[in-house]
């Protein structure tokens, strides 16, 4: 019996050891047409994420049960205003730069509307901000990162013609270590815009 328990411990201690290389995501579109129409491309935070700028997040739930319950970069919170709109640039970036490669037109006048909400992000390092605010902290500090963008296409006159929505984030902490700040939220940023375009285009 002692035996047999020895082993099953030894088991579980080794699975446990072997390292995830699964991703978390998901994508959803309830899009069915293709895209006839020129169309504009609104990128917005959510309210959460905008509050997070300053703030650690309202839910416990999401502030990962870390030990530091000031740490911005353990809780998921203390972005910073620069470092959100930044994220935000850079996924209109990456949307217009998708869709425009898929033939799809983008223009500020158009009928259509594809508003893109930024869900949430988490970094694969600290923030300015972050730093900033807690002494203890270094650049050198990683973690796993990732997104969530929810999206709706609006016609002329506000019906919605569908939702698309994805989220990215990596399990394997392994490459965070050779990361930049955001690089696994763009990776996020990418695959979207890629998903969108294909779904808009075809």
């Amino acid at each position: 019996m002692r035996k047999l328990l020895t082993a099953s411990l030894l088991a579980m201690s080794l699975m446990a050891s072997v390292p995830s290389f699964a991703k978390s995501f998901s994508f959803d579109s309830t899009i069915t047409e293709p895209l006839t129409t020129s169309v504009k491309v609104e990128v917005v935070l959510s309210e959460d994420l905008a509050y997070r700028a300053n703030n650690l997040p309202k839910k416990l739930s999401d502030r990962n049960g870390s030990r530091k319950l000031n740490s911005g970069f353990s809780n998921n919170g203390f972005y910073g205003e620069k470092d959100l709109q930044r994220l935000t640039d850079r996924l209109q970036s990456k949307i217009e730069q998708k869709f425009t490669k898929k033939g799809l037109t983008i223009s500020d006048n158009a009928p259509t509307i594809l508003r893109v909400t930024l869900e949430n992000a988490k970094p694969n390092r600290p923030t300015f901000e972050q730093l900033s605010r807690e002494s203890g902290l270094s650049f050198k500090s990683f973690g796993i990162g990732g997104a969530e963008i929810t999206s709706e296409l609006i016609a002329d006159g506000g019906r919605s013609l569908g939702t698309i929505d994805y989220k990215w984030y990596e399990n394997d902490i392994r490459d965070a270590q050779f990361g930049g700040t955001w690089t696994d939220a763009n990776q996020a940023f990418r695959r979207y815009a890629s998903k969108a375009a294909k779904t808009l285009s075809n």
